[in-house]
């Protein structure tokens, strides 16, 4: 499980088993080893809009299918770096032109990263082996989390799921007039065959193994929407539990972000939630809708990923510098991990023992 820490941009690596830590990544290896201008640039925006801004020296870290290679979305220094897993080394680095590069995801062969490209709202696609920007697809509006997936109703391929932000600079939901949609891409053309409208900005969402559903988390939200691909509508809708963490005022909010995390069990029964503002976990049964469990786990739990085996959840607690992990059978915390600044968002794969 690699895990990428948003305040000092490292990636904390540990056992999807055992949950026992096993290295961490730093994700700036070229660190006053450029040239004078490209270092400042890489010290100083992050710096300048870290002020005004929560930290973020990394919003998202992806893995080569060999295990070898780290790709890091490295936030508000607005590029893409690889990095060798073994030696730490930076193997290519790629600057579009943006002040933001956001979350990733990388095709199952590894031949290709798609990552969001926040201020350009374009997502961007990039070969992996050269760092080459090889195709981009226009996305309104601030394109956000991304996801490789078969929906039946759209192919027999896998779409590229991308869901955009809308308004990010007004402090509330009160007025937002930028889109805010789930948009389903083609990824080897770059374009876009379906777009459907929310209410508010898109956050995390989860996919089920065939593509029928997709549970879908909103801006300033407190539980999640289920969105049908067959029937392009949303079929139901589950509110949440809020808890006296939550701040009176939604500008207060974490990112904007009520809920900030969701995924699904190995077996498809479960929903998981972060309830970031409300400082808990939620199971939700999937068939039913009902609420399991609500386990505390700390302040600002902010991601969902599922290990490899389908039994547990990996959530980063941003506001402990801590991984909680679930059961979803038994909904019970069965693990502490201990993470660096900020833990953030998680991946997982396999990586071969001399790597390591």
């Amino acid at each position: 499980m690699f895990t990428g820490n948003a305040k000092d941009g490292t990636v904390s690596l540990s056992d999807a088993e055992t949950f026992e830590p096993i290295k961490s990544i730093d994700t700036y290896p070229d660190q006053n080893k450029e040239d004078k201008l490209e270092d400042s640039l890489d010290h100083s925006t992050p710096k300048l809009l870290n002020t005004f801004l929560r930290e973020n020296y990394l919003e998202h870290a992806n893995v080569s299918p060999d295990g070898r290679t780290l790709y890091a979305s490295r936030g508000h220094v607005g590029d893409i770096l690889a990095i060798d897993i073994e030696t730490g080394e930076k193997l290519w680095e790629t600057d579009p032109v943006t002040l933001r590069t956001d979350h990733q995801v990388i095709s199952d062969n590894g031949d290709y990263l798609y990552t969001s490209d926040l201020t350009s709202n374009q997502i961007i696609k990039i070969d992996a082996d050269t760092g080459t920007i090889v195709g981009k697809v226009s996305i309104r509006n601030f394109p956000h989390g991304n996801h490789l997936h078969q929906i039946p109703s759209l192919g027999n391929e896998k779409m590229l799921i991308n869901g955009s932000l809308g308004n990010m600079v007004y402090p509330d939901s009160n007025w937002d007039p930028l889109p805010h949609q789930l948009s389903f891409v083609d990824p080897e053309s770059m374009q876009t065959v379906r777009t459907v409208d929310f209410e508010n900005g898109v956050r995390p969402f989860a996919i089920t193994e065939d593509g029928q559903k997709i549970y879908v988390q909103i801006s300033y939200f407190h539980g999640f929407h289920e969105y049908d691909t067959k029937k392009d509508r949303i079929t139901r809708t589950r509110y949440l539990p809020k808890t006296n963490h939550v701040p009176e005022r939604e500008r207060d909010f974490p990112v904007q972000s009520a809920h900030h995390g969701i995924g699904l069990s190995g077996d498809g029964k479960y929903i998981y939630v972060a309830g970031t503002t409300s400082w808990y976990a939620a199971i939700i049964r999937r068939a039913d809708f009902e609420l399991v469990e609500t386990i505390p786990v700390g302040k600002y739990p902010y991601w969902v990923q599922t290990t490899p085996d389908g039994d547990h959840a990996f959530v980063p607690v941003r506001g402990e510098n801590e991984i909680s992990v679930i059961n979803y059978a038994n909904a019970e915390e069965v693990a502490r991990i201990p993470a660096s600044g900020g833990p953030h968002v998680i991946e997982s794969e396999t990586v071969p023992e001399e790597v390591l």
